[in-house]
C-alpha cells in the first residue's frame, strides 16, 4: 500500500499481520455470565488456567483481598504478566505487566475502566484510575480498574547509553506492544478477570488517557472498536512519528542564539534554556494576552476566542517589544522574537512542506510569572533557566525517543548524544525513516504508531462515544493537529461527527494539565452521561486548579465543544461558569 508522505494525507492505519488476525477472527466476546462468581484468588487462577486471550501467556503474580483503608474500600487486587520473554535483540526480559483493583461484589458498579499511559510508558500505575482533570478516582466510583505498562519496564529495560527509557525500542515486539498490542490483550485479560470474579461481564467499558495515552485511546477506537463503549482521548499524539521533527526544529532554531550569547555547557553544547528568561516569557505572555484576551468580548485573563488569536494580532504586539538599544528586562531582541515565531510555526522539510503543525499563540506561554515548569512551554521547549544542563523534555525524553523509537532502524545513542545527533539531523529523512522497514523491523513506525485516521466508522456503528480534549497552550502536542484531525473526521462523517465525537480545546491549558486555565474537569462523568443516558455534553463544567493565575479565590468556566467557545452573558460574576454560554 502507498504510505502517506505527510501527516495531512488522510491515513488509514495499516494493520500488521497479528492485528489482522485478531480483527478477522474477532476477539471472543466476553461471556454474559459464568457458572458462579468466584473469590479473588480463585477468579485469577481460573483465568490463568483457562487463558481466554488467544496467542498469549499469562502468569498471575498476586491475587489477594485488600482490607479497607482510610482512602480505599476493600477490594480484590490482581497483578500479573503476559507474554514474558527474553529479547533476542538486547537480551533483556520483557512482559506486559498489569494491575487490577476490583471492588467487592456488592459495591461494583458493573463497569470496567482502563487507564492508559503517557510518555515512554514503562510503568504500572497504582491502579486506582486517576485521570487528568478528575478530582476522584475511577476506583472510588466503584469501577473495576486495570492499568498496564505497554510491554516494557522502565526499571528493567532502560539504558542510559541507549536512549534511557526509550531503550526498549531496540526490540521489535516491544515496539508493537507499545504501539497497540498491549492494550488489546490487556483489555481482554481484564474483562476475563471481571467476568470470573463477578460472574458477569461489565455492562459498560471505558478507556481514558492523555498524551501518548491519547494516541492509544484513538488507536483503540480504530483498531479494536469492540472493546470500549466510551473513550476519552486527552491531548492525543495522533501523528507522533511526524511530531519528532519538532526536536531538530527547536534545536536548530534556538541553539544559535544560545551559542551567540555564550550559553554552552561544560561539553560545549548550546544551553537552549538560557535563550529566554522567565521574565522574557512573561513579556510574551502579556503581549499575547493584550492581543487576544478581549477578542472573546471580555477581558478576564483567558483568550477564549482561539480562532481570533492569530499572527495578524499577535505579531504586532511582539514586535512592539523589540529592544531599541541593548537588551533589558522590559524588551526582547529582534533575534529572540524571530526565533519564537519560527519555533511556533512548526517544522518543515527542505522544500517547505509542513511535517507537523505549528502551535497557536496562547497567554500561558509564560505561566504565572514564568514559574510553572511542570507541563508548560519552558518545561518542554526550553528547560529550567537556572540549570547548568539542558533539561527540556524535548531533549531529555523526546530526542532519545525520536532517534530510537520513532525511527527505523533505531539509532542507539545516549541521552546526551541524541542532542548532538539532532543538531546535524537531516529533517528530510523524517518521512523515509518512519516508513522504512528492515528484515528485523518488519513493521514500519507509521504502521503501528499513527492514530490520525479519520475513519472511526466501526466504533461509531457499535454505538461508541469519544471525547477528545487538548489545552490550547499544549507545548508537546499541537492543538492545531487535533483540530485538523477532528475536521477530517467531521468531513468523513459528512458533517455528523458530533453524533459520536466531541472535541474540547481548553484555553490556557498546558500538556494534559496546568497553565492559565480552568483545567479541572470530569470527562468521565460527561462520557457516562453520553454513553449510558444518551445525553451528549453541550458543555463541561471546569474549574481552575490554580486560580492565583487570575488573581481570584476561584474561577469556573464551561468548556465548549469545538468550534464553540464560552461567551459572557453580560451580567453576573465573571468567575462563575453559569454566567457564560457556549456559542
Amino acid at each position: 500500500m502507498k504510505l502517506p508522505s505527510t501527516p495531512f494525507t488522510p491515513y488509514i492505519p495499516f494493520l500488521p499481520l497479528v492485528a489482522l488476525l485478531v480483527t478477522a477472527c474477532g476477539s471472543p466476546p466476553p461471556a454474559t455470565s459464568t457458572a458462579q462468581p468466584q473469590s479473588c484468588a480463585a477468579a485469577a487462577a481460573s483465568v490463568a488456567a483457562n487463558n481466554p486471550v488467544r496467542g498469549t501467556t499469562v502468569r498471575i503474580t498476586k491475587a489477594e483481598d485488600q482490607a479497607a483503608t482510610p482512602t480505599a474500600k476493600a477490594h480484590c487486587l490482581v497483578e500479573g504478566a503476559m507474554n514474558e520473554r527474553i529479547s533476542a535483540v538486547d537480551g533483556r526480559p520483557y512482559a506486559i505487566k498489569f494491575r487490577m483493583r476490583l471492588p467487592e461484589r456488592q459495591n461494583w458498579n458493573g463497569k470496567f475502566f482502563m487507564q492508559g499511559v503517557g510518555g515512554s510508558n514503562g510503568i504500572v500505575d497504582t491502579g486506582y484510575g486517576l485521570f487528568s482533570g478528575m478530582t476522584s478516582t475511577a476506583f472510588s466510583r466503584d469501577y473495576a480498574v486495570i492499568v498496564q505498562d505497554s510491554g516494557h519496564d522502565n526499571a528493567v529495560n532502560s539504558d542510559p547509553n541507549a536512549g534511557g527509557q526509550s531503550a526498549f525500542a531496540r526490540d521489535p515486539q516491544a515496539r508493537l506492544d507499545f504501539g497497540y498490542n498491549s492494550y488489546d490483550v490487556t483489555t481482554q485479560m481484564g474483562k476475563a478477570i471481571v467476568a470470573a470474579l463477578y460472574g458477569k461481564a461489565p455492562a459498560h467499558s471505558y478507556f481514558l488517557s492523555c498524551s501518548d495515552g491519547g494516541r492509544q485511546a484513538v488507536g483503540i477506537a480504530q483498531r479494536f472498536p469492540q472493546h470500549y463503549n466510551g473513550i476519552v482521548a486527552g491531548a492525543p499524539a495522533l501523528s507522533i512519528p511526524y511530531m519528532t521533527a519538532y526536536v531538530p526544529h527547536l534545536l536548530k532554531t534556538l541553539a544559535p542564539l544560545a551559542i551567540k550569547g555564550g550559553h554552552v555547557d561544560a561539553n560545549g553544547r548550546a544551553l537552549i534554556n538560557k535563550v529566554y528568561s522567565d521574565t522574557d516569557l512573561h513579556l510574551v505572555s502579556n503581549a499575547v494576552l493584550d492581543a487576544c484576551d478581549a477578542q472573546d468580548g471580555l477581558k478576564d485573563g483567558i483568550a477564549n476566542n482561539l480562532a481570533a488569536c492569530t499572527d495578524a494580532v499577535v505579531v504586532p504586539k511582539l514586535t512592539a517589544l523589540t529592544c531599541q538599544g541593548g537588551k533589558t528586562a522590559s524588551c526582547l531582541t529582534g533575534e529572540q522574537i524571530s526565533a519564537l515565531r519560527t519555533a511556533f510555526a512548526g517544522p518543515k522539510d527542505s522544500k517547505g512542506v509542513q511535517l507537523y503543525p505549528g502551535n497557536p499563540w496562547d497567554p500561558a506561554i509564560g505561566g504565572l510569572n514564568g514559574s510553572e515548569y511542570n507541563q508548560g512551554f519552558r518545561a518542554f521547549w526550553l528547560g529550567n533557566y537556572a540549570a547548568a544542563t539542558n533539561t527540556a523534555t524535548k531533549l531529555t525524553l523526546s530526542a532519545p525517543q525520536a532517534a530510537l523509537l520513532w525511527k527505523t532502524p533505531p539509532t542507539v545513542l545516549s541521552i546526551a548524544q541524541s542532542m548532538d545527533y539532532f543538531m546535524t539531523y537531516n529533517v528530510d529523512d523524517t518521512v523515509p525513516s518512519i516508513n522504512r522497514t528492515t528484515e528485523l523491523y518488519r513493521d514500519s513506525v507509521v504502521s503501528w504508531g499513527m492514530s490520525n485516521s479519520p475513519d472511526l466508522s466501526k466504533f461509531k456503528q457499535r454505538g461508541g462515544k469519544m471525547i477528545s480534549w487538548i489545552g490550547n497552550a499544549d507545548p508537546a502536542v499541537s492543538p492545531n493537529e487535533t483540530i485538523a484531525w477532528y475536521n477530517k473526521v467531521n468531513a468523513f462523517e459528512a458533517g455528523k461527527a458530533d453524533d459520536f465525537l466531541k472535541l474540547f480545546v481548553v484555553p490556557g491549558m498546558n500538556h494534559c494539565q496546568g497553565g492559565m486555565a480552568t483545567d479541572r474537569f470530569d470527562m468521565l462523568a460527561a462520557l457516562e452521561n453520553w454513553v449510558e443516558r444518551r445525553a451528549p455534553p453541550a458543555s463541561i463544567y471546569a474549574e481552575a486548579s490554580k486560580p492565583g493565575y487570575f488573581g481570584v479565590a476561584s474561577r469556573s468556566r464551561p468548556l465548549c465543544p469545538y468550534p464553540q467557545y464560552a461567551h459572557y452573558n453580560g451580567s453576573g460574576d465573571i468567575n462563575v461558569a453559569n454566567n457564560f454560554s457556549c456559542k
